[in-house]
Order: C-alpha cells, then sequence, then structure tokens
C-alpha cells in the first residue's frame, strides 16, 4: 500500500485519554457508542465533527503508549471534566487509508512502508483521522505517520 503524503497544519484535539497497551480493548471502549456520548460536552467543535485518535509517547520497551480519543477544535475555552486538550504540530505525514474493521492492518502496513521506503518517521503524534462518517461499520479512516521531510 503506498500512502499519500500531505503537510497539514497545526490543529488540536480535546478529549479522553487513555494510556496502556490496549490489550483488552480499552480504545474501542472509548468510541462504544454512537453517538460517543461525551463529544456533545466539547465546545467550539470543527464542522462537520472530525474525530481523532492521536497516539503519542510510545516506549518501544514496554508497548505502552498515550491515545487520546478527541475532537478537532477552533479553539478551547474550558475543558470539560475528565477531558484533555493535545495540540498536534504542522507536520508533513505519510496517510493510510483503511476501515474500522481492517485498522490494525492498515497500521501493520504502515510499518512495513516504513521499512521498505526507506523513509524516517519523525517525532510526534501520530494519528488516526476519522469523518463526520466514522461510527459506520465500513467508514473510511486515515492513519497519519509524520515523517521527514524529503
Amino acid at each position: 500500500m503506498e500512502p499519500k503524503i500531505v503537510s497539514r497544519p497545526a490543529f488540536t484535539v480535546v478529549g479522553r485519554l487513555y494510556h496502556g497497551k490496549n490489550e483488552h480493548g480499552e480504545i474501542p471502549k472509548l468510541w462504544d457508542q454512537s453517538p460517543v456520548p461525551w463529544a456533545d460536552e466539547i465546545r467550539d467543535q470543527v464542522m462537520p465533527p472530525l474525530a481523532y485518535g492521536v497516539l503519542d509517547h510510545i516506549d518501544p520497551q514496554t508497548g505502552e503508549f498515550d491515545y487520546l480519543a478527541g475532537y478537532g477544535v477552533e479553539r478551547v475555552v474550558d475543558l470539560p471534566e475528565g477531558m484533555i486538550r493535545w495540540d498536534v504540530p504542522a507536520q508533513t505525514y505519510a496517510v493510510f487509508t483503511c476501515t474500522l474493521p481492517t485498522i490494525m492492518d492498515g497500521f501493520a502496513a504502515a510499518r512495513r512502508w516504513f521499512e521498505q521506503s526507506g523513509t524516517q518517521r519523525a517525532a510526534g503524534p501520530e494519528f488516526e483521522f476519522y469523518d463526520e462518517h466514522f461510527m459506520a461499520g465500513d467508514a473510511t479512516l486515515y492513519i497519519y505517520m509524520p515523517i521527514v521531510r524529503v
């Protein structure tokens, strides 16, 4: 699978944080219901609603990472209880397309592409991008992996 290379401006996501290895499906549980019940608590969302699963602070030794399930916002006025904000910097990304049922295959394809392409992964968060149709079982989603500019 050959990714599309794109540059994205910085953006902000507000949502719920998970830390761990996702060994028991903790991440899907954050998104379990449609509509996501806590999404209405986030003020000043970008319209149409854009959902993100942002991964950062990945520890290769323990396999633990931080994952923010959230929504893009225009600005942060106040944070709902139990939520945090992450500012994702402007960066260049390799973008891989998949669906919810094939998301793990999408991440595997991204790892293989990095190994075979010689492209380096840049520092910074990677993220899943879901458009307004993301809760549909076969909806397309996009995995953004930061790369070193070529």
